[in-house]
């Protein structure tokens, strides 16, 4: 999983904390899945079920806050606003650059940890794709892609595979940032749109009876 929203230079100093510390625990992934899209509080963030695995309690409030200002900390989110609710104050946060791995930083993690990583994000994924085909967008226009294949590859033809996302995936960066450029100087109408990819390898085939 690789992405920044900050230039090289300026992202370098903080995919370390980023990989190593911050996006260990995959609630954290999933917050900065939100939080790179609109702003929220960690209220916010229980309310609207945004992590359905711990619920909404008090207790759950204060794990998601927890998990909010070790974001905050390492710089992957910033605070931008506070107002009192009920008695307490309520911190509203804004993502400062999306989560972002370098393949040593991947080496660095446990199996288990990969697999709690990429599994929130897969999971942020197929919501996504759900939430689109039940408010009939998915499909709403005709040049919409999806699509996906099984094959069977030799270890070069994996590299090549693998890079050959990665080379895709800047692309689609550069496509983001100049749409980006353009809208704030148009003042056009934004388009949601969301881009994923997936490559790995398969689990083998059952065995013939």
């Amino acid at each position: 999983m690789k992405g920044t929203e900050k230039g090289k230079n300026e992202g370098k100093k903080k995919r370390k904390p980023l990989a190593s510390e911050a996006l260990r625990h995959p609630l954290r992934v999933r917050i900065l899945e939100v939080v790179n899209e609109r702003d929220i509080s960690p209220v916010q963030f229980m309310n609207q079920g945004l992590a359905p695995d711990i619920g909404v309690s008090g207790k759950a409030l204060s794990s998601i806050s927890y998990h909010f200002r070790a974001l905050a900390k390492v710089g992957c989110i910033e605070l931008v606003d506070t107002f009192a609710r009920r008695g307490a104050t309520e911190h509203v946060y804004r993502g400062a650059v999306r989560a972002y791995f370098t393949d040593e930083e991947w080496k660095g993690l446990s199996q288990k940890e990969r697999c709690l990583v990429s599994r929130t994000v897969y999971q942020g994924l197929a919501a996504r794709a759900e939430s689109a085909m039940m408010a009939h967008t998915f499909d709403s226009r005709t040049d919409r892609h999806l699509t996906w294949v099984a094959t069977e590859v030799d270890e070069r033809g994996w590299t090549e595979l693998m890079a050959t996302l990665a080379g895709a995936y800047g692309d689609i960066t550069q496509i983001r940032h100049d749409a980006r450029d353009r809208l704030a100087a148009s003042g056009d109408k934004a388009v949601p749109v969301t881009i994923g990819m997936l490559g790995f390898e398969s689990p083998p085939p059952p065995p013939l009876p």
